[in-house]
């Protein structure tokens, strides 16, 4: 699995690299891939909502750069705590996912006493309108991470359509004709000639002729006995061959 590589600059997203070759690449392919871009949406742990914006600011707070903000349960209303940036993302693009990362330089005050990121996971999957927390954060140097994963369908492999066979269209369409020929037929001979039973047949005699003339062929082609006169017989199977016996009756 090929990697497509960073981007370094997506709309409201200031990625840290700066390539251009693959910001031009990457940058249109983005909005394409996720269905959810430049959208928010959520998540939620036992503790904890989260309000994830993509690539722009989600509308709960009013930090004008924060990309991901964390909100307590049991104290809604009280201040938010901005975990990644705007200002600070990296972005890595596969063929089969993306993984979108946001930072926050400031130290975290009351959870993890840290510097901060969190990590966005895209994966295919029809669920785009929330995330789904993998893990809450980590103690680990030098910032606490959050990662989430978020599902969206343009990242799934496309299901190539099936088409049917010449054989299935032949088949059908010999279907039709054939039902077309014998109902119309049924209908002209009752209503327009008035026959009956078996009269009503369309063509019955060329029918009856052509099974004939099938039973024929394949008895001539598969008929495995044949009348040769065996070996001590005359004409046929029933008589002795009585002509090796001329010279006893001659006088």
């Amino acid at each position: 699995m090929k990697a497509l590589g960073y981007l370094s600059s997506i709309s409201d997203c200031e990625l840290s690299t700066t390539d251009t070759n693959e910001r031009n690449i990457l940058n249109n392919k983005l909005a394409k891939w996720i269905s959810v871009y430049k959208k928010t949406i959520s998540a939620s742990t036992v503790t904890s909502i989260f309000d994830i914006g993509i690539c722009v600011k989600p509308n709960s707070t009013l930090a004008p750069d924060a990309a991901i903000v964390l909100k307590d349960k049991k104290n809604i209303t009280g201040a938010s705590l901005v975990i990644g940036k705007l200002k600070d993302v990296d972005l890595v693009a596969t063929d089969t996912w993306l993984m979108l990362t946001y930072r926050n330089d400031q130290n975290d005050i009351g959870i993890c006493n840290n510097q901060t990121s969190a990590t966005l996971i895209f994966v295919c999957g029809q669920n785009s309108s929330a995330a789904t927390p993998l893990l809450n954060y980590t103690m680990s140097t030098p910032r606490c991470s959050y990662v989430f994963q978020v599902e969206v369908p343009e990242l799934c492999p496309k299901q190539a359509k099936k088409k049917m066979s010449a054989g299935a269209i032949f088949v059908i369409i010999l279907l039709i004709v054939s039902s077309v020929y014998l109902i119309g037929g049924l209908l002209y001979m009752k209503f327009i000639r008035g026959a009956r039973g078996l009269e009503l047949i369309p063509h019955r005699d060329m029918w009856m002729k052509l099974g004939h003339l099938a039973a024929d062929g394949c008895d001539f082609c598969c008929r495995c006995n044949t009348s040769t006169p065996k070996a001590g017989y005359f004409f046929d199977d029933h008589g002795s061959d009585l002509r090796g016996d001329d010279d006893i009756l001659a006088p």
